[in-house]
């Protein structure tokens, strides 16, 4: 099976809320199976690799005291009764308090890096060779960061801790299915989920995380890093009661091995993703391209590309390229986004689902956008009526609509900033300078626009296609 790093730092988050609400020597308890048992000798191999400087730093850093840098990985450690291990997902989120920044970095499981003792090969590899330490010896010196901690998430509690929060209010950005017979064209995990907000629990959660079907493993990744943000979000908007806590306390200790050993760091890493607005949560994918050897398929990432990416995961603005444009001239204002109509397709396929709530119909589409047969659904979100309509490029690279009369969901809640457009006010939810959603009123029905996972549409993309919706 594949690995998954899902709610990560969401899990430390929780582990923060059970130590305000729980007694102390049992938030205490529930931080020492971080590293109880089996799992110690884990966080004993990884210790000598961390704090320590690569051997070839990208980017050079100004101080920042109180950053931390963490190595997430996703593994299928059975603790209990169970033996051996794998892993081909690995994040690297850089926690910065004093900018009220969270940048997170994933990592392709096919990038081609050296391994120390083992020549070239994909990255995930390393877990393979040499357990959690020589993969976190890779990372560090491929891309050229000191790594402050690790936190490894075994997918088979992951479940556990999505149910102990009662499940995970998330918006599925197309139709996903798969049903596994047997043969070689459904030799994927199952998975059954329907376009729309919804409430996922433990199940759907890792299926959509895990799904890879057919997309990429930088589509993927996005998936894992949408979802940890949720997650994390929900776990700090929630009220706990003490037996909640608890139960979900161990539910994240039991699911996590991690060198962190004292009360005071969880609570100081809870604290900085608490303070940290949405807008400030930057998502980053490794660049790389296509390589293939003696027909096996990698991606390969350049020094330069490596460090671009660093760049931009620790926030280091790159040099000024040098301009020939004369002192004084205006710079050339970006041309319009480019949409096409859509030939009324949109406003049919709502027609076909119509329940009785006020829609507007979207009317252009990006280039390489289209709508498809399933589309278009009508169903009921905690007892409101709501609709659940997407447009797509492919698998992974889609736009979904919602449509609902529930004036308070989850996903409305603390937008960024609201933007005028087009005679229309939107809230506006932005991470790291790019829309990620625009919400707005048709009549009582709410009504929001939700980026691609990757947020490839530019913000005034997303403001001329909610425009279009008449």
């Amino acid at each position: 099976m594949r690995k998954v790093i899902v709610a990560v730092l969401a899990s430390l988050l929780l582990l923060a809320l059970a130590a305000v609400g729980v007694a102390y020597w049992q938030a205490s308890s529930a931080i020492d199976q971080l590293h109880a048992g089996a799992k110690g000798a884990v966080v004993a191999a990884v210790k000598p690799e961390l704090h320590r400087a690569p051997k070839r730093p990208l980017v050079e850093l100004p101080p920042e005291p109180s950053a931390q840098t963490i190595l997430l990985i996703g593994s299928d450690h059975r603790w209990e009764g169970g033996t051996g291990a794998r892993s081909d997902t690995i994040m690297l989120a850089r926690v910065q308090p004093d900018r009220h920044r969270i940048a997170l970095l994933s990592i392709p499981r096919d990038l081609y890096v050296e391994i120390p003792g083992h020549g070239h090969d994909r990255i995930n590899m390393a877990f393979r060779y040499g357990g959690e330490r020589l993969l976190t010896r890779v990372v560090r010196d491929t891309l050229g960061v000191e790594i402050d901690h690790f936190v490894e998430v075994d997918f088979h509690g992951f479940k556990d801790v999505v149910s102990a929060l009662g499940g995970v209010w998330f918006p599925v950005d197309q139709r996903y299915f798969n049903e596994n017979v047997g043969t070689a064209a459904t030799n994927y995990a199952n998975i059954d989920l329907q376009p729309g907000y919804q409430k996922l629990d433990g199940t759907q959660a890792l299926a959509f995380a895990r799904y890879r079907h057919d997309d990429s493993d930088l589509v993927r990744a996005a998936r894992q890093q949408l979802l940890m943000r949720t997650i994390a979000h929900d776990a700090l908007g929630a009220k706990w009661d003490i037996l909640e806590v608890r139960r979900l306390a161990f539910a994240v200790a039991k699911a996590t091995t991690s060198d962190i050993d004292g009360l005071g760091e969880v609570l100081s890493l809870a604290r900085a993703v608490h303070d940290t607005p949405s807008s400030g949560v930057v998502r980053t994918t490794v660049s790389a391209s296509d390589l293939v050897l003696y027909g096996a398929d990698y991606l390969s990432a350049t020094p330069e590309q490596l460090r671009a990416t660093v760049r931009a995961w620790l926030g280091v603005k790159s040099p000024a390229p040098r301009t020939t444009r004369p002192a004084g001239a205006r710079p050339t204002p970006a041309p319009p986004p480019s949409l096409y109509a859509d030939g009324g397709r949109g406003r049919a396929l709502l027609a076909g689902v119509a329940n009785g709530i006020r829609t507007c119909a979207p009317a252009e589409l990006p280039p390489g956008f289209f709508w498809r047969s399933d589309s278009a659904r009508a169903y009921a979100i905690e007892g409101h009526p709501a609709i659940a309509l997407y447009a797509t490029a492919g698998s992974g690279d889609s736009l979904l609509w919602m449509f609902t009369t529930w004036q308070d969901p989850p996903i409305l809640s603390s937008p960024t900033t609201t933007i005028r457009s087009g005679g229309r006010t939107y809230d506006a939810y932005t991470s790291g300078g790019r829309i990620h959603q625009l919400a707005w009123r048709v009549g009582a029905t709410r009504a929001w626009l939700t980026n691609t996972l990757r947020d490839t549409l530019t913000n005034a993309q997303m403001l001329a296609v909610a425009g279009s919706c008449r």
